[in-house]
């Protein structure tokens, strides 16, 4: 199209900054040299939505002006205008967002807001999530944008449930469990403001080892002490292990360092066989823990005779989180 004097007065006019806005924002009307009395310039949309492809062309509706309209798209990249018998139409040719100027025989000019975009509706990979962890612990699910149009912006209604998405359209959904199950919607937003959500539904389990962890726990056979998912060893020389029975009668087993100076004690009524124990408490003084005497439910889930394998667990109430530790060792007390 033939950019005339009309349009290059209207490209200076929006060099200087602005806003992605109405039209009637920053429309002009430039004096009418001839003195007639021009008729209002007015177009019937406030922006235009285009969909990508000749097929799809959007036309503006000119209420009223002062005719020989002309037009000129700022980003030539994203959509093109054409004039043809006073009738502009405007076609998309990337997503994105740009501006349409318009101008009457008077000089003044219009501005519209053009959003470009290749699809109707926003799909994504999931239309709900329940999400399942230990009682407060973290987790992250995933999902993509399948059908989008680009420029994604992502929102949670639910500040215990986090969530981000990058230009590519994947999806991360971050939450933290509590012992009351919670919900929040999960929505993606578009360039072109289209939008879709997930439904989260976050859950607590109070279960500390599936079935795969406990094969993986009684498959070692070294002996060792383990805690909130870490090895807990002593980090001084000459810590010894413990396999032996409390005054009060109880079964103990961990490792000790100079009389309870650096220490892993699990302590519990009973025999050795497998199941649950009763009266059992765990006790740790090795950085970064510190705790004293802490009731747990404790089982035994193996003992061949050699050694034994068990798991305990607590909830810290305070934190509505579920703490959890395993050990192995030999069966026979030691003297």
């Amino acid at each position: 199209m033939k950019i005339t004097s009309k349009i290059i007065v209207l490209l200076m006019s929006v060099l200087l900054p602005m806003g992605f806005a109405g039209c009637s924002d920053d429309d002009d009307d430039m004096p009418n040299p001839g003195g007639e009395e021009a008729p209002e310039f007015v177009l019937g949309q406030e922006s235009l939505k285009v969909k990508i492809g000749p097929e799809n062309k959007v036309t503006v509706d000119i209420k009223q002006g002062g005719g020989e309209y002309d037009a000129f798209i700022l980003d030539a990249k994203v959509a093109t205008a054409e004039v043809t018998d006073g009738v502009i139409k405007v076609e998309g040719l990337a997503n994105g967002q740009t501006f349409l100027m318009v101008s009457d025989k008077y000089n003044r000019y219009r501005k519209l807001p053009v959003r470009v975009y290749t699809v109707d509706k926003i799909q994504l990979s999931h239309e709900s999530f329940d999400l399942s962890t230990l009682l407060g612990s973290s987790e992250t699910i995933k999902a993509n944008v399948i059908l989008g149009n680009g420029g994604y912006e992502i929102e949670s209604d639910n500040s215990a449930v986090l969530a981000s998405i990058n230009e590519a359209g994947e999806i991360s959904v971050t939450a933290t469990s509590k012992k009351t199950e919670f919900t929040a919607n999960v929505t993606v937003t578009d360039c072109t403001g289209l939008s879709a959500s997930i439904a989260v539904t976050v859950k607590s389990s109070l279960e500390p080892f599936s079935e795969e962890d406990l094969a993986e726990i009684i498959s070692n056979d070294e002996r060792g002490y383990f805690y909130d998912g870490n090895p807990v060893k002593c980090r001084w020389n000459g810590a010894v292990f413990v396999n032996t029975i409390t005054e009060a009668g109880k079964n103990r087993y961990g490792w000790d360092y100079y009389s309870g100076y650096n220490m892993y004690f699990i302590d519990f009524a009973g025999d050795k066989s497998v199941g649950e124990k009763s009266d059992a408490v765990f006790s740790c003084k090795s950085y970064p823990y510190d705790i004293n005497e802490q009731p747990v439910t404790l089982k035994i889930i193996k003992n061949d005779g050699t050694n034994l394998w068990g798991i305990f667990s607590y909830i810290n109430e305070e934190e509505e989180k579920l703490y959890s530790g395993y050990f192995c060792d030999t069966v026979e007390t030691s003297e």
